[in-house]
C-alpha cells in the first residue's frame, strides 16, 4: 500500500518515473555506499575486472557531486592505480558545480556547464567505466541535465557505453544517483514523522523535515537505492521512500561496500567490508497514526561480501564460506533493551538482526524504541519467520559475517508512559 500523495506529488512521480532512459541489462553497476577506502582489495579488483582488467581498463571519473573535484579526482585515481590501472586510462571528465581550494590555477565552478561538450562526450563514449563520485548528488543532476530533464551529450555518452556492456559505479551521491526516483536527502526520524517532499529534477527543499523524493539517473532498474545506511542509521527514510513511491525494492548499501549489479544475469552480488539490507515491500502494509508513519510486515534480507540477490527469483544464496545458524547459534538470552546512555549492548539495526535475532538461540523477537519526545516513539520489531534463515562464517580473526534471509520489519508509532517506582 502506497503512503497518500498531493496531486503534486502525482504529476511529479508521473514525470520521475516516464521522463528518464530505460535501463539496459547489457551493462554492470558498481554501487558503493559512500566512505570507499582506497584498500578495498574486494571492490576496486571487481572495478577493474569489470571494466575489462587492467591493460584494457579505461576509467573516465566525473566529480560533479564533490565540493572537492581535484581531490576526489585524485584519490580515486591513485586507488585505481595501486590495483594495476594505467594512470594514462584513467581520465578526468571535468563537470563540477564548485570551486576546489586545493587548486590554485583554476576555479572548478567553471566547469559546470561542461556535459555539453562533444569531445568531453566522445571520451566519456570511448571508455569502459565511468565512475560518479560523492558529494551532493544533486548537483550531478544540475550538471548532466537540463532544466526539463534531458540528457546532456555527456550523459548520453554514459547511457552508450553501458548499454554495449560498460561499467556504471559511483559512491555516496554517485550511489544515489543509479535510482530513478532517487532519494535526494532527509533523515529517519524525519521521514517517519513528516512523509516525502518531491521536487522537480536537481531542486532543494530547504525547511522540510522529511525526505526529499526527486529524479534520478535511473541505471539500476530494481528499486531505490540508499548509502552511507547503518553509519547513518537510514532505516526510516528508505522504508518511507518505498511506501510513497511504490517501489517494491529498497537495498540501503553500507560505508566501503558495494552492490555489484551484473546487467546480463540479473543479479547482484555484495562486496566490501559492510552489508546491503534488502526491503521487500511487496505484501507491506503503509497507514499512519496522528501523521506518524505505519509500516507492518516488511521482509527484511542482510547480504554481506560474496552473497547473490537473484532479481528473477528472489533467491539469496550465501557466500559459500558460510554455515547455517539454526541448531549452532552462538549466542543466547533475550534481546536487549533498546538503547540509553546506560547501554553498551549496540542496538543499532546490524546487531539486532545479527547477533539478537538470527544468532541468537531463544530470541525469537527483538525491538527497538526511537524516541521523538518523552511520550512518543517508533518501536521497529525484527521477527523471526517460518522461513527465516540465518548463515554465518566465523573467521579466526576478525568479524563474524552474516547472511539473513527473510526477516519480518514492523516499525509501528507507540505512546510512551513514565512515572516512578514506589
Amino acid at each position: 500500500m502506497k503512503l497518500t500523495k498531493s496531486a503534486f506529488g502525482l504529476l511529479i512521480l508521473f514525470y520521475l518515473c516516464f521522463s528518464s532512459q530505460p535501463a539496459s541489462a547489457q551493462g554492470n553497476l558498481m554501487i558503493v555506499g559512500g566512505g570507499l577506502e582506497s584498500d578495498n582489495r574486494d571492490v576496486f579488483e571487481e572495478i577493474i575486472k569489470l571494466s575489462g582488467g587492467p591493460e584494457k581498463a579505461v576509467i573516465s571519473v566525473i566529480p560533479a557531486a564533490s565540493g572537492v573535484a581535484a581531490q576526489t579526482f585524485a584519490y580515486f585515481s591513485h586507488a585505481l592505480i595501486r590495483f594495476g590501472v594505467k594512470a594514462e586510462n584513467i581520465h578526468l571528465i571535468p563537470i563540477a558545480m564548485e570551486d576546489d581550494d586545493s587548486t590554485t590555477d583554476i576555479n572548478e565552478a567553471s566547469w559546470y556547464a561542461n556535459a555539453n561538450d562533444l569531445l568531453l562526450a566522445d571520451k566519456v563514449r570511448k571508455s569502459s567505466c565511468v565512475w560518479f563520485s560523492g558529494g551532493d548528488q544533486l548537483r550531478i543532476i544540475k550538471t548532466l541535465e537540463t532544466p526539463d530533464g534531458k540528457p546532456s551529450p555527456v550523459l548520453e555518452a554514459v547511457w552508450e557505453m553501458y548499454r554495449q556492456g560498460g561499467l556504471v559505479g559511483g559512491t555516496s551521491a554517485g550511489a544515489a544517483i543509479m535510482s530513478n526516483p532517487m532519494i535526494g536527502s532527509g533523515t529517519s526520524m524525519g521521514a517517519l514523522q513528516s512523509g516525502v517532499q518531491t521536487s522537480a529534477p536537481g531542486e532543494d527543499f530547504p525547511g522540510h523535515r522529511g525526505v526529499l523524493i526527486t529524479k534520478g539517473l535511473g541505471f539500476f532498474p530494481h528499486g531505490l537505492v540508499d548509502q552511507h545506511f547503518h553509519a547513518r542509521s537510514r532505516t526510516g527514510r528508505l522504508v518511507t521512500a518505498l511506501g510513497f513511491t511504490g517501489q517494491l525494492l529498497g537495498f540501503g548499501i553500507d560505508e566501503n561496500t558495494a552492490l555489484v549489479f551484473y546487467g546480463k544475469e540479473n543479479k547482484m552480488m555484495v562486496a566490501g567490508a559492510a552489508g546491503v539490507t534488502i526491503f521487500d515491500a511487496e505484501k507491506a502494509q503503509y497507514s499512519s497514526v496522528d501523521s506518524l508513519i505505519k509500516v507492518e510486515n516488511m521482509k527484511v534480507h542482510y547480504l554481506e561480501n560474496g552473497d547473490t540477490f537473484y532479481f528473477d527469483t528472489k533467491e539469496v544464496v550465501p557466500e559459500a564460506s558460510k554455515n547455517p545458524i539454526r541448531g549452532d547459534e552462538y549466542f543466547s538470552g533475550p534481546g536487549p533493551f533498546p538503547g540509553g546512555m546506560f547501554n553498551s549492548s549496540h542496538t543499532g539495526f546490524y546487531n539486532l538482526i545479527t547477533r539478537y535475532l538470527a544468532d541468537n538461540k531463544e530470541a525469537e523477537v527483538v525491538r527497538s524504541l526511537n524516541f521523538i519526545d518523552d511520550s512518543t516513539a517508533f518501536e521497529l520489531t525484527l521477527t523471526k519467520q517460518a522461513g527465516t534463515k540465518g548463515f554465518v562464517s566465523r573467521p579466526d580473526k576478525g568479524k563474524d559475517r552474516y547472511t539473513i534471509v527473510d526477516a519480518r520489519m514492523d516499525i509501528i508509532p507507540v505512546t510512551i508512559f513514565i512515572k516512578p517506582m514506589k
